[in-house]
């Protein structure tokens, strides 16, 4: 049993019969400390983000699901893996103390593909996937020092694949990170309890069984998030993060009225058919 659910359990001890049900409350709580660690563990900028996150409502809810028309996708076919050249270590350098390996359960057996081919096929789909995504006039400047294009590396701690970067059109910049794991069993149901601010999401169901949440949550200094959480029928879960603004040493400041890409754009690079970890 871990803090959250010792003290929530705590709390109801002796309390009075209430509606709310304790252990879906706990499954809750989890889900989102689960994406609330994963962005602070990223970039300045992600953690700018995160700092907005709001305490989770006590009773789960959320708008009814639509289905989506989906955005002309295409079927463009990822660059071989063997012709992608790395630009950095699969893994990230390690900053500090590494938190433990997460042991949650997951909806499908975990992949058994080893991290750097694993980050030489994603990193491939990435690529390419995004030359036909984006608008003409927006590009993602990698986060990482001598990358040319994005890359994705490895973090063995969660056992996840994440790349970073900056979106940018002229002068205006913001946020981009894309996370793709395997989908934990208590999110297999998707539910807007899970998004950053439950109060702006919808669920979004696709023709290809895939379903998601599309989130919009203020942030500090006129920020604005937009997150997709896509959960595949195949249990890969891939979570796509924009916002319009910059975060470094010497500045953290709203670049551009709007993020550079829409909720709807930010679902068409999380819905890449090359975004998955059983291919």
């Amino acid at each position: 049993m871990d803090e959250i659910s010792h003290e929530l359990r705590l709390a109801v001890a002796d309390a009075p019969p209430s509606r709310i049900d304790v252990d879906q409350l706990i499954r809750v709580e989890r889900q989102r400390r689960r994406h609330r660690t994963w962005v602070w563990s990223g970039t300045g900028v992600a953690a700018a983000v995160a700092a907005a996150v709001v305490t989770p409502a006590l009773i789960a809810g959320g708008p009814a699901p639509r289905t989506a028309v989906p955005p002309a996708i295409g079927s463009p076919t990822a660059s071989p893996t063997a012709e992608v050249r790395l630009c950095t270590g699969v893994t990230p350098k390690p900053s500090g103390p590494q938190p433990p390996l997460q042991s949650h359960a997951t909806v499908r057996d975990r992949p058994t593909e080893e991290p750097a081919a694993g980050v030489a096929r994603l990193t491939a789909a990435l690529r390419d996937g995004l030359r036909n995504r984006l608008p003409a006039d927006v590009r993602i400047d990698p986060g990482q020092k001598g990358c040319a294009e994005p890359q994705f590396q490895y973090h063995p701690s969660y056992r996840e694949y994440v790349v970073g970067g900056t979106v940018r059109r002229g002068k205006d910049s913001g946020l981009f990170l894309l996370r793709v794991a395997p989908t934990p069993r208590d999110e297999a149901v998707p539910n807007c309890a899970q998004a950053p601010d439950p109060e702006n999401c919808e669920v979004v169901r696709y023709p290809d069984g895939s379903v998601a949440l599309h989130s919009t949550m203020p942030a500090e200094r006129r920020h604005r998030q937009l997150s997709v959480l896509l959960l595949r029928p195949d249990g890969t879960s891939v979570l796509a993060i924009t916002n319009n603004g910059v975060d470094n040493s010497v500045e953290t400041a709203k670049t551009a009225d709007t993020p550079l890409l829409t909720l709807d754009q930010l679902a068409t690079v999380a819905r890449m058919p090359g975004l998955t970890l059983y291919p």
